[in-house]
């Protein structure tokens, strides 16, 4: 199945880190760990950055930003990258799975889909495969905690061209004598990376506010309007 590749992992991949008390940008080096050997992954390809030496004691999220290149992925509700997992891991050995720390929750924004291929709704509901809705990852169909990626099926996230993914990490996560992030593109194309910027930040972002319930605001404001006529009659 035919799939556009992405060009140059370490020249085209941005690590932003950011705090109240430290702010830089810098390069890390990514290294391409190669298809993932689990039995569990189907033409998953790994990549791994290393997250000491930046100048973070802590780690609190983890946002990664599609490039909008137009060129990730497919069209439809397979544009942009497709996420198979991210997590951060103590030892940088994907042999090793007992030192993985997975995201307490996500925050999403779908980003533009291309015209072809599959039109949206996606089998998870939302534009993008993987998403309930465009603010919403379905965590049951992405299963972004597993390196369980199915070639246009189940188990990774489409961010859609220009789309964001933060990992939250709440308790934070200490930056010991070794940490690394490690992510996971559902393909097997060498060239085939995240071209977009990852954002590391040692805070964890506000979660976006809970939407009243449908008609409660129509509730309140008749509940208020009863108050103000009962006051004048009083």
């Amino acid at each position: 199945m035919f799939r556009t590749p992405f060009y140059g992992l370490a020249s085209a991949i941005g690590l932003f880190v950011s705090s109240s008390a430290y702010a830089a940008t810098v390069m890390p080096v990514f290294t391409d760990q190669g298809i993932d050997m689990s039995g569990t992954a189907q033409d998953t390809r790994m990549f791994r950055a290393d997250l000491t030496g930046l100048g973070l004691a802590e780690i609190g999220a983890v946002t990664v930003n599609d490039s909008n290149s137009g060129f990730g992925g497919s069209s439809g509700i397979f544009s942009g990258f497709d996420l198979d997992a991210i997590f951060l891991d103590i030892d940088g050995s994907l042999v090793t799975d007992t030192d993985r720390f997975f995201a307490s929750s996500f925050i999403f924004s779908a980003g533009t889909i291309r015209p072809g291929g599959f039109p949206p709704p996606s089998p998870s509901g939302g534009p993008t495969n993987g998403s309930s809705d465009a603010s919403t990852v379905d965590e049951a169909f992405a299963t972004l905690n597993d390196i369980d990626g199915l070639f246009f099926g189940t188990g990774s996230l489409t961010l859609g061209d220009g789309g964001t993914l933060t990992a939250v990490f709440d308790p934070v996560i200490t930056v010991g004598s070794s940490l690394f992030l490690f992510a996971g593109e559902v393909s097997g194309d060498p060239g085939e990376t995240l071209t977009g910027l990852v954002e590391v930040t040692d805070t964890p972002p506000p979660l976006p506010p809970v939407p009243l319930p449908a008609g409660l605001p129509l509730l309140l404001t008749g509940i208020l309007g009863a108050g103000v006529v009962f006051r004048s009659k009083s």
